[in-house]
Formats: structure tokens, C-alpha cells, sequence
């Protein structure tokens, strides 16, 4: 009868595997590391304070074509030259005791290639499957994979986004069946948009949305498009909640749409937008999740730094932060040391034209984390 105990054993130790995931409950974005021109190099340094500061894990997000990979006809799409990159800042967290999610983050320039080609799609599914036999051997219960950052797919809609993550998340379980995977909503992957996202059948999935809502908070007078030609960049004087500020208080910048700009700060404030609505919102997510069986977690929320005072940008992180913890929903701000930083680089930097604070040197990085924003996002 002893081979039937062991038996159960070897069937509890192979369920306990395959239900080992990440918790994902406190985490940050290194962004512009492995994205865009790299003008945030992290280091071991980086990785320790994190650990220290609080956070269980990261969100390495990677740009492949950053990192050397091509769609274009006779080119190999499992083909990514500079992986060495991406498998260092893995193990970089790992060694640093964080979890990380491996986030597929390529610029929104790029995005139609997923959304209308044949063979971007292709390459797309072929390169999730390469990555997945590539890191099979990281472990189950500390590496996840989010295979699209904010979907758009407002056109071809989110039928075609179901199907495509379907495919890739079907090529990722050839070589990775126990690791988790992350599938984020379409429209950006504003919170709305979870109604329009299929569930699948697999424990090891879980679901994501980004949460930026009001924008005329988060991305107050953002220096890129369209932010800055919409009334984002027409106003200032917003505070948050809006129940502290007045209209007499508001700023309408020269050459601003009055007519435009006037009525979105009335919204803002009938809205009412406050830490009871950011609550609706977190909650409406967990009623999703709940009639779908599934896990929720919010891979980006943040504020830009040089947008709305000081003052309301802590308080909505905090108010975020509360609702999604009090709705059971992990999170990962973002981000780590660029405009929308909880840290920023000292020493040696240079400003650049969006504001950014970027070390001269890439191999001597040295940032602090702000305590307010840590307070906020409630760590020690």
C-alpha cells in the first residue's frame, strides 16, 4: 500500500506546482531600461533598494524590437539578438529576492503590426513560444509572462485580441504549462474594457487593467501627444479629489479651447472623482473577476510627476493603491525612476526635454526613493 501513498503524494506535489504563481501584490515598473532609448539603466543597487523599500516584484517591460527582433518577410520571428538583456534583468531580480513580469511592451507604433498583419501576428505568437522555452526553467512561482502591454484593437475590436491571445498563450504552454501568464483588456486596457475580454480555461492565467482614470489628473500637462493638444495641456490648477478645489482656482492656458477645456474641468468636478469612485471603480473590477473565476491585477497606475501638485498626486496613489488592495487586486506602479518615478536619479543627471531625470553615467547609477510616495503606497 505504500505505492499508493506515494502515489498521492507525487499527484499533491504536481498540483502544488501547477497552482505556484507570483503573488504580485506590491510591485513597480522599471520602465525605459529595456524600452525606448534605455535611459534608465538599472543595476543591482536598483534591485536591492526595491526589495527594501517594500515591493515583491518588478515589471520588466521590453521592448522586442529594442531588443534587435524583426517581422519583416524572410526574417526569424523567434529571433531576438540582444535576449541577454532581458535574461539578465530577470535574473537580476530574482537574485534580489523579487518575482517579475515579463511584460511584451513595444511602442505604440507598433502596435498595429499585432493588431492587422498576418505576419506580425505570426511572429508575434512564434516569438511568445521562443521566450517561454527560454525561460521554462525560471521558476514557476517567481517569473510571469503578460504577453501584450494595453492592447488597443479598437478596430479590428476585442474578438480579434481574444483570438491572438489565445494563439500566443496556447504557444507559451508548449514549453511554460505552470507559469503565469497575464492577459491585459483591450482600449488600452482601461477597466471598462474588461467586459469586452475572454476568460480561458487555465488556472495560471490572470487578467489585467491599467488605472489612470482621471487623465486631467494623471496626465496633466504630459509634454507628448495627444496630451499636450488636448486639455490636458490647456489648464492648470487641478487638484485632487476634486471635491478640493475650485474653478476659481483653474488656469486656462493661452491659446486654450475655452469652450473644450472649461467643460472638462466641470466634469472633473460633478464626477466627483475621489477616493469613493476610485472604490466603485476597484470594485466593479472584482465583480468581474469574481463571476469569472478569475485574478485581477493592475500592472500600471501612476501619476506624471511634473503634472498636478505634489500634494494631490500622493493622495490619488494612495486612494488607488487602498481601493485595489481593499478589493483583494495586486498592483505594480508605475513607474520606478522616469517621469512618473516613486524614485529619481541623483548624482550626476541630466534633464531631459519631458522632464525625465537621466544619470550621465550608465554604469554609476545612484536614485532615492521618495518616502512620501512610499508612505502613500503604503510601505514601511
Amino acid at each position: 500500500m505504500r505505492w499508493l501513498g506515494a502515489i498521492a503524494i507525487s499527484i499533491l506535489m504536481l498540483a502544488q506546482h501547477a497552482l505556484a504563481a507570483p503573488a504580485l501584490e506590491r510591485g513597480v515598473n522599471l520602465s525605459h531600461w529595456l524600452q525606448y532609448e534605455g535611459r534608465q539603466p538599472v543595476v543591482a543597487a536598483d534591485m536591492a533598494a526595491i526589495k527594501a523599500a517594500g515591493f515583491d516584484h518588478v515589471r520588466i517591460a521590453f521592448d522586442p524590437f529594442f531588443l534587435g527582433w524583426r517581422v519583416e518577410d524572410g526574417a526569424d520571428p523567434t529571433l531576438l539578438p540582444r535576449v541577454e538583456l532581458l535574461d539578465k534583468a530577470i535574473d537580476m531580480a530574482l537574485a534580489a529576492g523579487l518575482d517579475a513580469i515579463v511584460d511584451f511592451h513595444p511602442r505604440a507604433s507598433r502596435f498595429e503590426e499585432m493588431e492587422n498583419s498576418a505576419r506580425g501576428k505570426s511572429a508575434f505568437v512564434a516569438l511568445w513560444g521562443a521566450l517561454a522555452r527560454r525561460y521554462a526553467d525560471r521558476p514557476v512561482d517567481r517569473v510571469a509572462f503578460e504577453i501584450l502591454n494595453e492592447p488597443q484593437y479598437y478596430r479590428p475590436g476585442p474578438r480579434a485580441w481574444n483570438d491572438l491571445a489565445a494563439k500566443a498563450l496556447a504557444a507559451i504552454r508548449q514549453a511554460a504549462p505552470h507559469h503565469l501568464v497575464l492577459i491585459a483588456c483591450t482600449e488600452g486596457s482601461r477597466v471598462e474594457a474588461l467586459e469586452k475580454l475572454a476568460a480561458v480555461n487555465d488556472p495560471q492565467v490572470a487578467y489585467v487593467f491599467h488605472f489612470y482614470d482621471p487623465y486631467l489628473v494623471t496626465h496633466l500637462n504630459a509634454p507628448w501627444e495627444p496630451w499636450r493638444s488636448n486639455v490636458n495641456g490647456m489648464v492648470s490648477g487641478i487638484v485632487y479629489p476634486a471635491a478640493q478645489m475650485t474653478i476659481s482656482g483653474v488656469f486656462f492656458k493661452r491659446g486654450a479651447n475655452l469652450r473644450e477645456a472649461s467643460g472638462a474641468v466641470s466634469k472633473y468636478m460633478d464626477q466627483g472623482w475621489g477616493p469613493e469612485r476610485m472604490t466603485k471603480m476597484a470594485e466593479s473590477a472584482a465583480a468581474w473577476a469574481k463571476r469569472n473565476q478569475a485574478r485581477l491585477v493592475v500592472t500600471e497606475f501612476g501619476v506624471l510627476r511634473q503634472g498636478i501638485d505634489t500634494g494631490s498626486r500622493l493622495r490619488w496613489l494612495q486612494d488607488v493603491r487602498k481601493a485595489l488592495e481593499t478589493a483583494g487586486i495586486g498592483w505594480t506602479v508605475w513607474d520606478y525612476a522616469d517621469v512618473f518615478g516613486v524614485a529619481q536619479s541623483e548624482g550626476a543627471v541630466s534633464r531631459q526635454a519631458d522632464g525625465a531625470i537621466v544619470p550621465r553615467d550608465m554604469e554609476r547609477v545612484r536614485r532615492r526613493f521618495e518616502p512620501a510616495a512610499l508612505e502613500a503606497l503604503g510601505l514601511p
